[in-house]
């Protein structure tokens, strides 16, 4: 694996309109540069495709929708079928990361490639 491997950064999102941005800008605001955001809409009835639409000329940022509400497991399974990273991430629609939270995952991962589960807590 190289040592600045493609970081997915998950987000199942349901009518997180109000939210999705901050996530969004969380990620984009990283110290770390290699990632790509996969968000799958699971069908939700509020603004967030007018949000979505803001980074349409991002081509890190990828949204797939549910043409049904299939439920945030369902979601994030999907999420998992579309990225392309080496290491993947969950994000939360309502939630933000610091920005520094992609380098510290990536450099513990990369002590040891044999760990499967890197949690963020803060």
């Amino acid at each position: 694996m190289s040592t600045t491997p493609l970081f997915s950064v998950l987000i199942a999102n349901y009518n997180n309109g109000q939210y999705i941005k901050e996530a969004i800008e969380s990620v984009k605001a990283q110290d770390y540069n290699n990632w790509e955001i996969i968000i799958v809409d699971d069908a939700s009835i509020d603004n967030s495709k007018d949000i979505y639409n803001e980074y349409s000329n991002d081509n890190r940022i990828k949204i797939y929708y549910n043409y049904e509400n299939k439920g945030v497991t369902y979601s994030k399974w999907k999420c998992l079928e579309y990225a392309k990273g080496d290491i993947c991430g969950f994000l939360d629609a309502d939630d933000t990361i610091q920005p520094h939270a992609l380098s510290l995952m990536i450099s513990e991962h990369l002590k040891d490639e044999d760990i499967s589960i890197i949690s963020s807590i803060s």
